[in-house]
């Protein structure tokens, strides 16, 4: 067993200790029913051959850890409920990488996100990135991704990963070591995964095929759009809070209990029809619009 499998069978063993049928269940038979198209699943496209960093594969493997240790919480409590991020005219994670492009310049390495906020200063996040949820916490990650060498050894790391032909969670798990305050608190390693994942796609689309075995889905898009298809099924308090905009506590069994149910529903999904996971994800990521009006849940946290 390789590392990175070893690494996602801890992830799935999390999540069935979380998992908890009587607020969130998984619908088997809704699974089943879902038609068998393997025509709609392409390959993943972060769009990084096109940025600076995407120039040389270690400037895109440090733009997708970078990235990644802000990809958290696009939106801010208000007493209605939640206002999403806006960046310029874009929102939500849109919004986010269009802030981020911003920050990070014209340069093909890091240098220059490193000028900007590699102090750790909560007011050049403001600046940089307008009123965005938690601005201290992200200084705080930056200043620890963005010290020294790290995130270069850390990208180095990650390509000569890549060079053997495989990427995963066990990538991620080294990612979780290197920067612990970034990306070691999450008990399913969700943003230390999508840096993993966006490197994988970056390379594929350069030509260089390699594998990729990781469980991205524990967010909030993910649970929204399986339960807009009925793969999901809430407990009707569960659900009442959720359509109500209460927030859902970290860590609370409510929440874990969403967790889980999403990462084993989508091991689930991928496995009927017979597509990888990050394939599985791609394709209800870019479905997320067609569930309406249907609300993701609200959790205060850095891990998601």
């Amino acid at each position: 067993m390789t590392n990175h499998h070893s690494a996602k069978e801890c992830l799935i063993a999390q999540a069935r200790l979380d998992y908890q049928p009587e607020l969130v269940a998984i619908d088997a038979e809704a699974i089943e029913r879902l038609p068998v198209r393997a025509d709609r699943f392409g390959r993943t496209s972060i769009g990084l051959p096109q940025r600076p960093a995407g120039k040389t594969a270690a400037g895109a493997a440090a733009y997708s850890i970078a990235f990644n240790s802000l990809n958290f919480m696009f939106w801010t409590p208000t007493p209605q409920g939640m206002a999403r991020y806006q960046w310029r005219g874009e929102g939500g994670t849109n919004g986010l990488m269009a802030a981020f492009d911003h920050a990070w310049g014209e340069e093909a390495t890091a240098s220059g996100l490193r000028r900007r906020l590699g102090a750790g200063d909560p007011d050049a996040v403001v600046e940089l990135f307008g009123d965005i949820s938690l601005p201290k916490r992200r200084a705080h990650f930056l200043r620890e991704v963005l010290a020294e060498d790290r995130l270069e050894q850390a990208a180095a790391e990650l390509l000569d990963a890549a060079a053997g032909g495989s990427l995963g969670a066990g990538q991620a798990q080294r990612l979780a070591h290197l920067f612990p305050v970034s990306f070691g608190q999450d008990n399913y390693l969700l943003r230390a995964q999508l840096a993993v994942m966006w490197l994988a796609s970056y390379l594929g689309e350069q030509g260089r095929a390699v594998e990729c075995d990781v469980c991205v889905a524990a967010n909030y898009q993910m649970p929204r759009v399986m339960r807009s298809i009925r793969v999901l099924r809430y407990s009707a308090e569960l659900a009442a809070k959720i359509d109500g905009h209460v927030l859902l506590l970290r860590g609370s069994a409510e929440e874990r209990a969403v967790r889980a149910a999403t990462v084993l529903g989508m091991q689930m999904m991928a496995r009927h029809l017979g597509v990888s996971e990050p394939a599985m994800v791609n394709v209800l990521w870019q479905n997320r619009d067609a569930c309406g009006a249907i609300p993701h849940h609200l959790t205060i946290t850095t891990d998601y």
